[in-house]
C-alpha cells in the first residue's frame, strides 16, 4: 500500500492559465478557433457558466448515504461506514459539498474527472483515505479504454499514479466535452458580443457612410485623412454622444448598418441558452427562460429535475463510488450507496405532513416530537411520549360513549364545506384561469384557518385541522390538475 500525505501536492502546483495571464476580454475570443480551451470558454460565456454551475449545484447539494441490504424489505443506514466518513471529510481543505461541486463542474466542462486517493493512517491507527481533486486539463490516461496509468503534467513536472490510486470519471471515449459540441452556437454568441461591444463603444450609433456631390472636388489623400481623424475625434466613442452632426456643404449621412430589431440579438440570445440547456438537459425554467412557466408546470418540472435530467447522473455517481471506492472498505458486504434525493422532493413542511398522515391514517408524532420541531423543551409526562390514537375511528366513539354519531357530523359538516368552496370560488372567479392556482396556493394557509374555525363547534379543535387542511388541499389539486389541462 502507498502511504502519503496531503504536505506531498503543495509542490505541483498548476500554473496560470493564458487567458489568466493575457488580460483580453471574453469578447475577443474566437471560438471558431479549436485552439481555445474548455476553461476559456466557461469563463467567458454564460450561457455555459449558468448551466454548468446549476448543475453542479444541484447534485453536490444531496448527500450520498450508505446502507447495508439486511434483507428484501429491511435497509440499515451506516451513518460511520468508511465509504461516507470518506467523503464527507475528503481532505482538510475540502468539504464534501465543495469537492462534489468541483467533480460535477469538471463533468460539465470536460466530461471527465480525477480524484487522488490519498492513503494515511487515521486518528483510531486504521488506514485512511482522503480525496483531493486533480485538473482534468492537466491529466493524462495510458492505455485508453481499460486504464494502464494516469500522467499528472504540472509545470513541466510529470507525475504517473497506477490505476489504483485514482478515481476517474470519463463519458464516451473517455470524455466528449459538451462545449465541443456547443464551439459553433458559442462562437455565435462571441461574434455577437464583439458586434454589441463595438456598438456601444461608438456610443451607440448607427453606421453609415458619408458622402459627396460628384461635381465637388476630390479630397486629396491628406485631405481625406484629416477629415476622417477630425470625424473620429468629434463623434466617435462616448465624446461624440449627444452630439449634433455638423456635414459640409453637399454631404449626405447614409445609414448602412442593420438595428438590433433586424439582427435579432435577443431571439438569438434566447434561443442559444435554450440550446445549452437543451445540451445539459435541464428545464428551462431553471436557467432563467420563464415565457411558458406556470406554478403548477414548474412543480411538475422540479419532479423532472431529479428523475430524469439529474438521476442518471446520480446514478453514475453512485456506481463509480462502490467501483472505485468501496472497494477500499474494509466492510463490503451487502453495502450500497444512494443519494438522498427525497429530501428534495419532500415539499413544503405541510405537504410532506398532510401526505404522510393520508397514507398512515393517524396521527404520526408525539407531542414532544413536535416540541422539539419548535425548539421548545420536552415535557416528562408519558403520554406525550406516544402517538396519540386514530381519531374519529370506532375506538373513539367505544372509549367516548358521549362522543356524537359520526353520521350526524357528517351531515351537520356537509352545509360548512359548500359554504366555504362557494367563497373560495367567488374569490377565484376574479382571476383568470391560468392563476387560480397560485393565487390559492398563496392563501392556503387562510383558507385552512377559516374553514377550521367553521368546523371548530362542530367537530372540535385537532378534527377541524385536519379537515380544513384535507379539503382545501383536495381543492389546490384539482386546481393544478384544471391548468395543466
Amino acid at each position: 500500500m502507498i502511504v502519503r500525505t496531503f504536505d506531498g501536492l503543495q509542490a505541483m502546483t498548476p500554473p496560470a492559465s493564458s487567458w489568466q495571464t493575457s488580460g483580453s476580454s471574453g469578447a475577443s475570443l474566437d471560438l471558431y478557433d479549436y485552439r481555445h480551451t474548455y476553461a476559456e470558454m466557461f469563463r467567458t460565456q454564460p450561457n455555459v457558466r449558468i448551466c454548468v454551475e446549476f448543475f453542479a449545484r444541484n447534485i453536490a447539494d444531496v448527500a450520498p448515504q450508505a446502507f447495508r441490504r439486511v434483507s428484501d424489505t429491511d435497509r440499515v443506514r451506516l451513518a460511520d461506514h468508511d465509504l461516507t466518513t470518506w467523503l464527507n471529510h475528503p481532505n482538510p481543505a475540502t468539504t464534501r459539498y465543495r469537492l462534489i461541486e468541483d467533480l460535477m463542474m469538471d463533468w460539465g466542462i470536460y466530461q471527465r474527472a480525477y480524484w487522488l486517493k490519498v492513503r494515511y493512517i487515521g486518528t483510531d491507527g486504521q488506514d485512511a483515505i482522503g480525496l483531493v481533486r486533480l485538473p482534468p486539463e492537466e491529466m493524462t490516461v495510458k492505455g485508453g479504454l481499460l486504464p494502464t496509468s494516469f500522467c499528472w503534467t504540472s509545470n513541466g513536472r510529470e507525475k504517473e499514479f497506477a490505476p489504483s490510486e485514482i478515481v476517474h470519471f470519463a463519458g464516451y471515449k473517455l470524455g466528449i466535452s459538451p462545449l465541443e459540441t456547443l464551439r459553433r452556437i458559442l462562437a455565435e454568441e462571441a461574434a455577437a458580443g464583439d458586434h454589441r461591444e463595438g456598438f456601444w463603444r461608438n456610443s451607440a450609433r448607427i453606421e453609415g457612410v458619408v458622402t459627396r456631390p460628384a461635381d465637388k472636388k476630390r479630397y486629396t489623400s491628406d485631405q481625406a485623412r484629416e477629415w476622417r481623424e477630425g470625424w473620429q475625434a468629434a463623434y466617435a466613442g462616448g465624446a461624440g454622444s449627444g452630439k449634433t452632426v455638423l456635414l459640409q456643404e453637399g454631404e449626405t449621412f447614409t445609414a448602412s448598418s442593420f438595428s438590433a430589431k433586424e439582427s435579432e440579438y435577443t431571439a438569438g440570445g434566447k434561443l442559444r441558452r435554450e440550446v445549452c440547456a437543451a445540451v445539459y438537459q435541464i428545464p428551462q425554467p431553471f436557467v432563467g427562460i420563464l415565457e411558458h412557466a406556470t406554478f403548477s408546470n414548474i412543480r411538475e418540472q422540479h419532479k423532472n429535475l431529479y428523475q430524469d435530467c439529474l438521476g442518471p447522473t446520480f446514478e453514475m455517481l453512485r456506481q463509480e463510488f462502490q467501483r472505485q471506492l468501496l472497494v477500499e472498505c474494509e466492510d463490503q458486504a451487502d453495502i450500497y450507496i444512494e443519494f438522498n434525493i427525497d429530501k428534495k422532493l419532500a415539499g413544503t413542511p405541510g405537504e410532506r405532513a398532510t401526505s404522510m398522515q393520508v397514507s398512515i391514517g393517524r396521527p404520526w408524532r408525539t407531542v414532544n416530537e413536535g416540541r422539539a420541531l419548535d425548539n421548545l423543551p420536552r415535557i416528562d409526562d408519558p403520554e406525550l411520549d406516544t402517538v396519540a390514537p386514530q381519531q374519529g375511528g370506532p375506538s373513539d366513539a367505544t372509549a367516548h360513549p358521549g362522543a356524537p354519531d359520526p353520521g350526524e357530523t357528517a351531515t351537520a359538516i356537509a352545509p360548512v364545506l359548500h359554504a366555504a368552496r362557494l367563497r373560495q370560488q367567488a374569490r377565484l372567479a376574479k382571476l383568470p384561469a391560468s392563476e387560480r392556482a397560485s393565487a390559492f396556493f398563496a392563501d392556503l394557509d387562510r383558507w385552512n384557518r377559516e374553514l377550521a374555525a367553521d368546523l371548530t363547534p362542530i367537530a372540535g379543535a385537532e378534527e377541524a385541522d385536519r379537515l380544513a387542511t384535507a379539503t382545501n388541499q383536495a381543492t389546490l389539486t384539482h386546481l393544478l390538475a384544471a391548468e395543466a389541462a
